[in-house]
């Protein structure tokens, strides 16, 4: 049996939520190939040009004969081509995390929803209520979403993108959790720290940049503007959760940059999911000491 389909035979289970089924990235062989789990739909995600394309896809179509998937959608991220190779792709769907939806839109690059900050999320969920709590580049507001569950007083989501930020308030009103004090603001955060400081001190800041985003991020030469940027916008008892995932940036690099930039000391690594193979996420956690 092929590395690939032993690992999704081991890691399906029958649950409407989303879950990982292959994760190739960082691998040699298969790091081309990630595979999701979403409900009804085998979501199938070509990062490469392979020529087992075809073979992956007709044993995945044997695979679901013995599970409860009845569709499967490929999107080949190199050209950025999305089909369903059976059944139909839905107009509305939505990834399930810890009973939270998210909503998907499957011909976007990237969806609505990363599962590799599953656990993070849960951390913010633990800590968030009563907070204060800042998300910068919240994306479809994953973090506000549990945030609000968890009870946080206030939330500002903070991405330069008006339709994704968008989806996030519809993810509010699809989980029925209440907008009241959760702010959705579509700033490039660069330019941005004037009014953020506006609503400043938070109790908990949350950054979770793309590494590259053209036009307007690049974590390699832009992660440090925000760091020096926090002891503006926190108090003495700040939590604070810095992620990256890049091969390229270390956990040890982030660490660094923070603690000779703040007064901010790490505290600890959260586990990525565990079928998260090899990935490169790092999410860090910090406070004032």
């Amino acid at each position: 049996m092929e590395l690939w389909l032993k690992k999704i035979s081991e890691n399906y289970t029958d649950t409407c939520e989303f879950k990982r089924l292959y994760h190739g990235r960082g691998e040699n062989e298969y790091k081309f190939l990630t595979i999701d789990s979403i409900d009804e739909i085998l979501f199938v995600q070509f990062y490469e040009r392979s020529d087992l394309e075809k073979n992956i896809t007709d044993t995945l179509k044997n695979f679901i004969q013995n599970t409860g998937h009845h569709t499967i959608i490929i999107k080949k991220r190199y050209n950025n081509e999305t089909f369903a190779v059976l059944g139909e792709i839905p107009e509305e769907y939505f990834a399930i995390e810890n009973g939270i939806k998210f909503k998907l839109n499957f011909f976007n690059q990237n969806i609505g929803y990363f599962g590799d900050m599953k656990n993070s999320r849960r951390f913010i969920e633990t800590i968030a209520k009563d907070k204060k709590i800042l998300n910068l580049f919240a994306y479809t507001c994953g973090f506000s979403l549990f945030a609000r569950r968890g009870g946080a007083e206030y939330v500002a989501n903070v991405d330069m993108s008006k339709s994704v930020l968008a989806t996030g308030m519809a993810n509010h009103q699809i989980n029925g959790l209440d907008i009241k004090n959760i702010s959705f603001w579509p700033y490039n955060i660069l330019k941005a720290f004037p009014k953020l400081k506006r609503q400043a001190p938070y109790d908990i800041i949350i950054i979770d940049p793309p590494t590259h985003q053209k036009g307007s991020f690049i974590a390699s030469k832009d992660y440090i503007k925000i760091i020096k940027k926090l002891p503006g916008l926190s108090h003495k008892n700040t939590i604070l959760l810095a992620c990256i995932n890049s091969p390229k940036f270390s956990k040890e690099e982030l660490i660094e940059m923070i603690e000779s930039n703040t007064s901010f000391k790490f505290q600890n690594r959260i586990k990525n999911p565990e079928e998260y193979t090899n990935s490169t996420l790092k999410s860090l956690v910090f406070s004032i000491q």
